[in-house]
């Protein structure tokens, strides 16, 4: 008879609980591979249950592959186990020795290949901490700005057709309509020329960096980067061997005079809103740009991310806008402008290399859900995205100015840089403030997050040139919290002996405060 405790706690059935055990004694090795089992008219008798009950259990377990049931012959533990059977091409009996030897390599001296993996991780969320009060995190979307109404209304009426679209494989490079949808707003709105079949539709600006990595770095490839920049393109491209050549930044945008000299093939510049330093690269560094490009072939890759938010003067035509030689691979997404939980970007790539991304992103994914992509499209194609790009660029703007005259008015005159535009400003702590780190400390006190540029997803290479820099966030917040943090960390520092000199004064505050601070 097999021992089975029928009594044990929890709400399992009997049924349940004797597959359970069966299970555990057949993966102990209690019972080996080939063994009979009784009958299951004997052990329901032996165990006085109702012989279904057995009978439906022996039946399970020869579904999963651990009993065979034979008929005429009995029930006996299957020859080959599925645990054991799991990334294991010898012979199960290795997997049951109990030698001193196999006890060894259960403790982790066997030697499996090498992770290969050349770099860290990135993270855009603040884990293991409780969330500030007010946080001034950059890059996030407003979550009361969500356009929750048009939203659901294209998700009720697309509804009916998700049959048919969800129950198959759509393009890898998303579907038609979207990508259409995308290239009429790119030509509107950012001077880009491409057709549908130039835009692929990406997870996001990762998987778009991801994409262009796998066509053109390996080992020993050289990408120019602005230095600072953004952390998660340096992961990316470190993570397929890349080689970093750090580019200079002043207040015109990336120095093009060395690239040349650089041999390389691939640069990664944020031309609109330089991250994290906000400034816009001039059109003369942007022509520079292009002919370097054009002259030794190489190709730039243009992180647009927030480009929507502009609010002092024209923007600058997008280097993918002036290009006529094809050397731009145009990177946007929709994380900044709707929200990132929509997971939802685009490639905009020159023609030559349609062909070589549709096949890579096939190798990624199959493609995206439709029923998202078909609302996004809708949406565009609607209107309701220029109507929502109107509401929180007025919304943004308003919580910039709130910023800036807070800092002002708790601070003193203060360095603010990449004011212009965007979604995020780089505040210079005045000479009379601790260090950045004991300000961050001093805020979190007082349940508002600070983040200096490291802690913010910035990559400097070589000395820092912003020691006393944090960047500040607005997007997400309203005018009001935004008063109430700069109070609060304001009122934090005072309890800790540090007293903020304050201008009431703060006329012609934002051309003053939003020069570049270099």
């Amino acid at each position: 008879m097999i021992p089975l405790d029928l009594v044990g706690p929890g709400n399992c059935t009997l049924q349940h609980r004797i597959y359970e055990q069966i299970r555990s004694a057949i993966l102990a090795s209690r019972l080996r591979p080939g063994t009979p089992l009784p009958s299951s008219r004997d052990l329901a008798r032996d165990l006085k249950l109702a012989r279904n009950t057995v009978v439906l259990a022996y039946k399970r377990l020869s579904r999963e592959g651990y009993l065979a049931m034979r008929p005429g012959a009995g029930t006996f533990v299957a020859e080959h186990i599925p645990e054991m059977c799991v990334g294991f091409a010898g012979d199960y009996r290795g997997l049951l020795d109990t030698s001193p030897a196999r006890d060894a390599t259960k403790k982790g001296t066997v030697r499996h290949p090498p992770v290969l993996l050349r770099t860290a991780g990135m993270r855009m969320v603040q884990a293991g901490h409780s969330k500030p009060q007010v946080d001034f995190w950059y890059g996030s979307a407003n979550a009361r700005n969500f356009p929750i109404r048009e939203w659901r209304r294209l998700l009720i009426e697309n509804l009916p057709r998700t049959s048919s679209n969800l129950s198959s494989y759509g393009p890898p490079e998303g579907i038609h309509e979207l990508r259409a949808a995308i290239a009429r707003h790119l030509s509107a709105n950012r001077g880009i020329q491409v057709g549908p079949d130039q835009i692929l539709i990406t997870a996001g600006a990762q998987e778009g960096l991801n994409l262009v990595s796998r066509l053109f770095v390996q080992q020993g490839v050289q990408v120019v980067m602005e230095n600072p920049c953004y952390l998660g393109a340096a992961l990316v491209f470190q993570s397929y061997g890349a080689t970093i050549v750090p580019g200079a930044i002043d207040d015109q945008g990336l120095c093009t005079a060395n690239l040349k000299q650089s041999g390389a093939t691939l640069t990664y510049v944020t031309p609109s809103h330089q991250f994290p330093t906000g400034v816009t690269m001039s059109q003369v560094r942007r022509l520079q740009l292009l002919d370097w490009a054009q002259t030794n072939g190489a190709y730039i890759v243009e992180d647009d991310y927030d480009s929507d938010f502009r609010y002092d003067g024209p923007p600058l035509a997008a280097l993918a806008g002036l290009n006529n030689n094809d050397s731009v691979i145009y990177l946007g997404t929709f994380s900044k402008s709707i929200g990132s939980g929509i997971r939802t970007g685009y490639l905009a790539v020159p023609k030559q290399l349609v062909e070589p991304m549709r096949c890579v992103k096939s190798l990624a994914n199959y493609g995206h859900p439709w029923l998202e992509q078909i609302v996004l499209a809708e949406f565009i194609e609607q209107g309701g995205f220029a109507r929502h790009l109107r509401r929180i660029r007025n919304a943004c703007g308003q919580a910039r100015q709130a910023l800036l005259k807070s800092v002002q008015d708790h601070f003193g005159q203060c360095r603010i840089a990449g004011a212009e535009a965007g979604m995020h400003v780089m505040w210079t702590l005045p000479p009379d403030l601790p260090s950045v780190e004991e300000v961050v400390k001093v805020a979190a006190a007082e349940s508002v997050g600070l983040y200096t540029l490291k802690d913010a997803g910035a990559y400097e290479m070589g000395p820092t040139r912003y020691p006393r820099t944090l960047l500040l966030g607005y997007a997400s917040l309203s005018p009001d919290e935004i008063r109430d943090g700069i109070a609060r960390v304001a009122r934090g520092l005072r309890r800790a002996g540090y007293v903020p000199r304050q201008r009431v004064d703060w006329s012609g505050l934002v051309s003053e405060l939003g020069a570049a601070a270099h």
